[in-house]
């Protein structure tokens, strides 16, 4: 007998055996149960998430021998023809070379009419629909929103912005998700044990991670390792065989990131070139540990919900999360995203991969989190108005953006003329004018000998207690334009404003 590739072997063949897509699989139930069947469905995702699987099943819960059923038999001839794809009643087309009008016409439109051979339903499975023309889509518009009783359709798609909105509009849409690396270890682990293999935890989840949320790529590779290792698979053989970079490295190395350890970064990107490893891989590999490390800074102990790494590994991620912010670590993250764009096309991936580490080093070794210094700035600030008062038995200092500002509001003012100031009034804006001061105007006309030095300015003596002084916006020191600055006294003391201009 032919050998049978893991992916075809383990192919799920009900319900209760797909992983991952439980609302897909739920809704597919429920509506077989309560008899609710949409003449199409549209089943888009990435590659191997399981579209032609799940439409493989639902053909069969319905052309079952005791369907239409949630569980089918898959020993009746209607449901092994199906699992082989010689049903005569379950045509699957290939959409990217049956893409003309003809082609619908002819394995569709043609036969659409025909009642099926031994099922209860026709299905026609359209697999990458999306490769129709235009032509082709519009062929099918009135079939597919007003069909036979007896036929159904399903389109699979992995990008389903290029299906047209007439044919989405008439279909129920369904998004698989790619499986979480828990969900693919979980597979593999079953998998390898029901064949008699013996793999490492390490060597699963490098897997896991390299298959990118796709089950047909992980099992294509644990096929491929198999053959490579034979029944003892360790996480070196899967390294070794596909270019990755063990869980340690990338650990150690984000490490010397975010504590600006150069000499060590340098050291690790040496040896990974050398021993052939993709840089690229690398770079996505540190974004994704970086992002958990983010999730671990601002969650806490509430994160392991949100990790998707093996449970010996969680211990690093809240070790590093205690060495960096979180500013400096989105600040490393964005230049990875950079770096891993720029790998695509570069012809020095080593120095390209080099400057942009050492970058990020110094970006996390450097860089402050504003928020942190002025939370702590705020705590010290609070803490020395606190000590303080204690200390002199008064109450706290306010703030700065507390304190209140009281502006003079006596009529008083001055005017500066050929270095004397001379009380002659200003008129208001009513036409009055303020009464002079002589008693504060003989005052100026000399200067006090006993006045304090500190407080003279261009010749004239500031006494103690000067009145409260306002400028108003009309006055013509305000608007005069050789004057820089307005010198307000106050008990003595020389405030400078500086001139609006």
């Amino acid at each position: 007998m032919a050998y049978e590739v893991i992916a075809r072997k383990w192919r799920p063949q009900t319900f209760e055996s797909v992983v991952g897509q439980e609302h897909v699989v739920r809704t597919m139930r429920n509506a077989i149960e309560s008899g609710r069947i949409a003449q199409a469905y549209l089943l888009c995702g990435p590659r191997g998430t399981g579209k032609t699987t799940l439409a493989r099943i639902f053909a069969k819960s319905l052309n079952c021998k005791y369907g239409p059923t949630v569980t089918p038999c898959c020993k009746c001839d209607n449901c092994t023809e199906i699992e082989r794809g010689s049903s005569l009643d379950v045509v699957e087309i290939d959409g990217a070379s049956n893409n003309s009008v003809d082609d619908v016409h002819e394995k569709i439109l043609n036969s659409v009419n025909f009642m099926p051979a031994s099922g209860k339903f026709r299905i026609f499975y359209i697999d990458e629909v999306h490769m129709l023309s235009a032509a082709a889509f519009n062929a099918l518009l009135k079939t597919l929103e007003e069909p036979p009783p007896h036929v159904k359709f399903i389109f699979a798609t992995t990008e389903p912005d290029k299906v047209i909105g007439t044919i989405v509009s008439r279909c129920q849409r369904f998004d698989l998700r790619r499986l979480t690396i828990s969900e693919i270890a979980g597979q593999l682990r079953k998998i390898s044990e029901s064949e008699g293999i013996e793999i490492s935890d390490d060597a699963v989840f490098a897997l896991a991670r390299m298959a990118d949320g796709g089950m047909r790529d992980a099992e294509s590779a644990l096929d491929q390792i198999i053959s490579f290792t034979g029944s003892k698979i360790a996480e070196e053989d899967v390294l070794g065989v596909f270019g990755l970079v063990s869980r340690d490295t990338i650990e150690k190395l984000a490490e010397s990131i975010l504590r600006g350890d150069i000499v060590s970064i340098l050291g690790y990107i040496r040896d990974l070139d050398n021993s052939g490893k993709d840089l690229r891989r690398l770079a996505i590999e540190l974004i994704e540990h970086f992002r958990n490390v983010l999730v671990c800074i601002h969650l806490g102990g509430d994160s392991p919900s949100f990790i998707d790494i093996a449970q010996n590994r969680r211990e690093t991620i809240k070790n590093q999360a205690a060495i960096a912010g979180a500013a400096a670590v989105l600040s490393v993250m964005e230049q990875l995203i950079e770096l891993e764009n720029r790998l695509r096309l570069s012809l020095s991936p080593r120095t390209l991969t080099e400057t942009v580490l050492i970058r990020c080093a110094k970006s996390a070794s450097g860089l402050v989190d504003l928020e942190e210094i002025l939370k702590r700035l705020n705590e010290l600030s609070t803490s020395i108005s606190c000590e303080s008062a204690e200390s002199s038995g008064t109450a706290p200092v306010p703030r700065p953006e507390e304190a209140a500002v009281t502006l003079p509001t006596e009529p008083n003012t001055i005017k500066e003329q050929t270095g004397d100031f001379q009380d002659n009034g200003i008129e208001d804006d009513d036409g009055s004018a303020d009464a002079p001061d002589s008693d504060y105007v003989n005052d100026y006309e000399s200067e006090d000998e006993n006045a304090d030095p500190d407080c003279k300015t261009s010749g004239i003596a500031v006494p103690e207690t000067v009145p409260p002084v306002r400028f108003r916006p009309n006055s013509e020191i305000i608007h005069e334009p050789s004057v820089e600055k307005a010198v307000k006294m106050l008990n003595g003391k020389i405030i400078d404003i500086t001139h609006p201009r």
